[in-house]
């Protein structure tokens, strides 16, 4: 069963560039989880077809890799089902969604509606509560803007309206587009 945490560590993969990480130690460390939880969120996501194993030549984290349409259907048709998002009260923390790059450039809010924001002590904004995903999802966003873009992105398309759902489902199909991967699986 798909866990929130295995989404987390599938859209870091989609982030990552190559070579950047190459151990489950390092790649826990970036997103503040155990090696032992990243390990075990990507053998989830591998099951669920969202990463792909190559198993020969490489070794760690270099041996997975996105799925590019697989991952593409699930954020579009299936992440607003299996983790939609709830929005809480007032807080402070950090913007997310349609109040986040990339679509904060596409998307004015009224004059006096609150942002959605991530709940965090360190926050920058003060707005509407939106749960992320993981626990650990405004750090890992704060330590990588490619990260941040991909989460925002999810969160857009599991709390936003139509409009702001179709904005992400095209802005996530661009960075799907780019992955350095072969999307022929």
């Amino acid at each position: 069963m798909l866990k929130p945490q295995d989404v987390l560590v599938t859209l870091k993969f989609a982030a990552l560039s190559g070579g950047q990480i190459s151990s489950f130690s390092a790649l826990g460390e970036s997103l503040s989880m155990s090696a032992s939880e990243v390990f075990a969120a990507t053998r989830r996501a591998a099951i669920c077809r969202l990463l792909v194993e190559n198993v020969e030549g490489t070794s760690g984290v270099e041996r997975f890799r996105p799925s590019a349409p697989h991952l593409r259907e699930f954020l579009i048709s299936g992440l607003p089902y299996v983790f939609p998002g709830e929005l809480g009260k007032t807080v402070r923390g950090f913007c997310t969604a349609q109040d986040a790059p990339p679509l904060s450039t596409q998307i004015v809010r009224p004059t006096g509606e609150l942002p959605w924001v991530w709940p965090h002590p360190d926050g920058d904004t003060r707005g509407l509560a939106l749960k992320p995903l993981y626990r650990s999802v405004p750090d890992a966003a704060r330590r990588d803007a490619k990260l941040f873009a991909w989460l925002a992105l999810a969160d857009a398309l599991r709390a936003g309206d139509a409009r702001v759902r179709t904005l992400a489902a095209t802005e996530i199909s661009k960075l799907i587009s780019n992955l350095d991967h072969d999307r022929s699986r």
